[in-house]
């Protein structure tokens, strides 16, 4: 059975494995690199430290069987002498950050990316936004997505003016590490949609790049490069200098993956309309597939910059998906990002359960749900610890409980805070078309609170069941590599397997949750007025 090998260059460190076509990892491997970080909003990486770490990891999984080799065009590699183990690889894999400026230079490495955290471009953004308004467009219902500093247009605008230098005599520009190493093994500029929708470049209607904005960043539309139709596309395949930069067996086919984002949600629930999942971690999200209609994306802003319709996705994150087996039409990627979830409960568990840890505050709840069954807190609370990004983007924000009387008690306040983030993630999902009962997959590391998982079901009104997400993204990669490839596989994501167990939503609890939606999101702006007097 061939091996897919799969390539994760993350925020922090490249991250490899070898799948086989049933989903099994049989090796892993790991490479950091640093982020330069400064006062004034910087965040940048040096693309040269992704090539040493990425030939790192691959080097060390390829040298575990020396005779790897690559099956080209599908037919089986070639054979090798008895006396050396074979591995046969099917495929080279990437995904990785997506929303990074990446100047690819016409010779040789490029010195610098500047990553999807910087946020020095806001004057630019600022800028770019108005002069688009001039010529009749909102930047925001072209794009369907909120656009601000951290735009790959507003910073190539600023380095522009700040560093021409690193423009000059350019091959083009990419967007993240992934397309980064595409190019450097010589198979050209190449993009997926997802990370393409994060640019602030790409045309929502069109899943075209934009001329407009191009021009408005002072970018040669030539520069920019070729979007992938596909969830996986087959961008070329290995030659040597592919094999001198990162040690890969000749002829292996090099397929691009849809940016971590993408590669995640495929490991995790898949690319169909309808999945979603929900991440519990310092923040959360609730990443919603949904299907694509030829327009712009749900929640596109119009042209005062106000979210189209009656619901919040103005303030969700609109990202392109390639085209799979399972689709006739792209779908869309919607993610509803709360900024504080396991953040919020930590900072309950220290403010009123004077410090427990995560078990202690489990048991705390677990006696607490005997004592009173399931159901709501009887409170409402926002979790909006350090402002919020949904169901309303507000930085100024800060959390709210309500309905505390002589009678609420420290663990009733947890419980509530808990809930906060469930409903907070729910009003994501009442706008979700397509949504259905089949279980919610939630990964990260809130994932661990049986109670909380309750909770979330609860909440939600959909039965829950937890993944370990640690290897969702090369496994999405090696999902839509197989298709890409059109290799049989047995490829299975995360959330479909049947080992976990789900934890099925209490149909009066749901209903009382159910009940108060409307009250938690009015809560969102009562809480904002009072912030005004802060």
């Amino acid at each position: 059975m061939p091996n897919l090998l799969c390539l994760d260059l993350g925020t922090s460190a490249a991250k490899a494995a070898l799948l086989d076509l049933s989903g099994t990892v049989h090796r892993r491997a790991e490479a950091p690199y640093p982020t330069r970080h400064a006062a004034d909003g910087t965040a940048e990486q040096d693309p040269r430290d992704w090539e040493r770490a990425a030939r790192a990891v691959i080097v060390e999984l390829l040298e575990a069987a020396p005779a790897a080799k690559a099956w080209v065009d599908g037919a089986a590699p070639a054979p090798v002498p008895d006396t050396v183990p074979d591995v046969e690889v099917a495929a080279l894999v990437l995904t990785g950050q997506m929303q990074d400026l990446v100047p690819v230079p016409r010779w040789g490495a490029a010195s610098l990316a500047i990553l999807y955290s910087d946020t020095r471009a806001g004057a630019e953004a600022e800028e770019l936004r108005a002069a688009l308004a001039a010529d009749g467009r909102s930047w925001n219902a072209l794009t369907g997505n909120l656009q601000d500093a951290t735009s790959c247009a507003a910073m190539h605008l600023r380095l522009l003016r700040t560093a021409p230098e690193q423009l000059a005599d350019l091959q083009g520009v990419v967007f993240g590490p992934a397309g980064y190493l595409v190019a450097r093994m010589g198979l050209g500029l190449w993009c997926d949609p997802t990370t393409a929708a994060t640019t602030g470049l790409l045309e929502a209607r069109t899943r075209d790049w934009s001329p407009a904005v191009a021009c408005a960043a002072g970018l040669d539309p030539a520069l920019l490069p070729a979007l992938t139709g596909a969830a996986g596309q087959v961008v070329g395949h290995a030659g040597a200098e592919a094999t001198a930069l990162l040690g890969v067996p000749d002829g292996l086919p090099v397929v691009l993956a849809p940016g971590d984002a993408g590669a995640t949600t495929s490991g995790i629930v898949g690319l169909a309309p309808g999945d979603a999942y929900v991440y519990l971690g310092t923040s959360g999200w609730l990443a919603s597939v949904l299907p694509g209609t030829g327009t712009s994306p749900t929640g596109a802003q119009d042209a005062g910059g106000e979210p189209d319709g009656d619901e919040p996705a103005g303030v969700s994150h609109h990202l392109a998906l390639g085209t799979s087996s399972a689709t006739a039409e792209p779908p869309i990627l919607r993610i509803s990002a709360l900024l504080s979830a396991g953040a919020a409960a930590d900072w309950a568990r220290q403010a009123v359960l004077d410090g427990a840890d995560p078990a202690r505050a489990d048991q705390l709840l677990e006696a607490r749900e005997q004592e009173r069954g399931r159901g709501p807190s009887g409170l409402l609370a926002l979790p909006s610890i350090v402002g919020e990004r949904f169901p309303v983007r507000d930085g100024d924000l800060r959390g709210a409980v309500l309905g505390i009387d002589a009678g609420t008690r420290s663990i009733d306040l947890y419980a509530a805070m808990l809930e906060g983030v469930a409903h907070g993630l729910a009003h994501g999902l009442e706008h979700a078309d397509g949504t259905s009962p089949r279980p919610l997959p939630v990964t990260g590391g809130g994932a661990a609170s049986a109670p909380w998982l309750r909770i979330l079901a609860d909440v939600t009104g959909r039965p829950v069941r937890t993944v370990d997400g640690t290897d969702a993204a090369l496994l999405g990669c090696a999902l839509v590599a197989a298709e890409a490839l059109g290799l049989d596989h047995a490829l299975v994501p995360l959330g479909a397997r049947q080992e976990a167990a789900t934890i099925e939503s209490d149909p009066s609890a749901a209903a009382q949750h159910a009940a108060l939606r409307p009250a938690h999101r009015a809560l969102y702006d009562a809480a904002a007025q009072v912030q005004r007097f802060r």
